[in-house]
């Protein structure tokens, strides 16, 4: 637990939103039997989503790219990721009854894993 505390924040973040989408989609893969495969769909998307905007952040600060406005633009994003997947999954459900990805589980993944990564800065002070 101590080496995983004195990554950085990126890595750390990374490997918290892996393990909380992983572990998301396993905690609803038995809906898969019930019909309601959206929901774990919207579980791996709302968790992917977050996931790739760490993986950009760790891999340009590993090499050596590391300002202010690449975290800026990575959040507008994720939210914009977010926004345009939400609204396609809602209209495709609504007017076309295709049942792919569930809108809301994309935006509660999303909320849960982002909250999640907030460990992430536990002790930030300590290696920063």
């Amino acid at each position: 637990m101590k080496k995983f505390f004195s990554q950085t924040i990126e890595i750390k973040a990374l490997i918290i939103s892996i393990i909380a989408t992983v572990l998301g989609f396993l905690g609803t893969i038995f809906l898969f039997w019930q019909q309601r495969g959206d929901i774990p769909f919207g579980v791996l998307t709302g968790g992917g989503i977050i996931i790739l905007g760490w993986l950009i952040l760790y891999l340009s600060k590993k090499n050596g790219k590391e300002t202010a406005k690449l975290d800026v633009f990575v959040i507008f994003l994720r939210l914009t990721l977010l926004v345009i997947s939400a609204i396609t999954f809602a209209v495709l459900r609504l007017q076309l009854s295709l049942y792919i990805i569930s809108p809301i589980s994309l935006i509660i993944a999303y909320l849960v894993v982002s909250l999640l990564t907030l460990i992430a800065h536990i002790g930030k002070d300590k290696n920063a």
